[in-house]
């Protein structure tokens, strides 16, 4: 089902319920669990990891919210780089913990959590400013674990995660952000992909404008990476966010990739030199 029918499908349930913010369970398509079934071994070596490399943490948010989470620790020792990550929309880390698992055997220690409301954390309603509290407290524990300040840590985001991951960056800076396969904002998701006359807010009570805040932030390293076959989030919107942001930007487009195989489409010594590149230039060591 292409991108356009998937959300035009959610467009149409919305105005039958009368929803005022119809959009929200688009974008937080939580899936809640007692308890978490991700294990070491993926369903690929790239993203199968030596027993013992995954570390359970609970992290404890400011408002009262717990947050299940993952440490994926790298069989490098000192890592390249510690890496805070943000999944996508869909169910929770048992779906989401194989990328940071890919990145671990790459050379990086990764935190990867779960949202308020998502998997094994505290069921409460997410919003754009619950996400960033959320964001917070990750960003406290990893730099607590690295011994790093917040400016020596990469931030990852992927998908929806890309708008979690901008917003945490425009108030804690990051040595280097990622973003892969990210939206400009809810209004332009909205106007690419409903062609329906409807303001924004009345789907989503939340802006994530990505485009916004990139387009103000300063001195941050920037890594774009989008499909070319990318029907769900069009790699037009990586264009659209890398003409705003401020050097030092790059785009990678990958000849091929939808939405979800970026890696696997480029291959993991092409992924793992893109990164490597990235990075070399940045500072995420003591």
């Amino acid at each position: 089902m292409s991108r356009g029918v998937r959300l035009g499908a959610v467009l149409l349930a919305a105005v039958g319920w009368g929803a005022c913010y119809a959009l929200d369970p688009f974008l937080y398509a939580r899936v809640l669990v007692n308890q978490y079934s991700y294990t070491a071994e993926g369903g690929s070596p790239e993203e199968s990891v030596p027993p013992g490399s995954l570390e359970p943490v609970t992290l404890e948010v400011e408002d009262g919210v717990r947050l299940g989470a993952v440490y994926v620790k790298s069989p490098q020792q000192p890592p390249r780089a510690h890496v805070l990550y943000f999944h996508g929309i869909c169910c929770n880390l048992d779906v989401h913990v194989d990328r940071p698992k890919r990145l671990a055997n790459l050379g990086y220690d990764v935190l990867v959590f779960d949202y308020r409301g998502w998997g094994m954390s505290t069921n409460v309603p997410p919003t754009e400013a619950g996400l960033l509290a959320d964001s917070r407290a990750a960003l406290g524990w990893l730099s607590a674990r690295a011994g790093l300040p917040p400016e020596r840590l990469v931030y990852y985001g992927r998908s929806f995660g890309t708008a979690v991951a901008t917003q945490l960056a425009a108030y804690h800076p990051p040595a280097g952000l990622v973003l892969e396969s990210p939206f400009s904002s809810v209004e332009g998701l909205m106007r690419d992909s409903s062609h329906m006359d409807l303001p924004a807010g009345f789907l989503s009570q939340s802006a994530w404008d990505t485009e916004g805040r990139l387009r103000a932030l300063e001195g941050v390293p920037l890594l774009l990476l989008h499909g070319t076959e990318d029907d769900f989030v069009r790699p037009e919107f990586s264009d659209r966010l890398y003409a705003v942001a401020r050097e030092p930007k790059r785009l990678v487009r990958v000849d091929g990739a939808d939405h979800d195989d970026i890696p696997a489409r480029m291959g993991s010594v092409a992924y793992a030199r893109t990164l490597e590149s990235f990075l070399a230039d940045i500072h995420t060591q003591p």
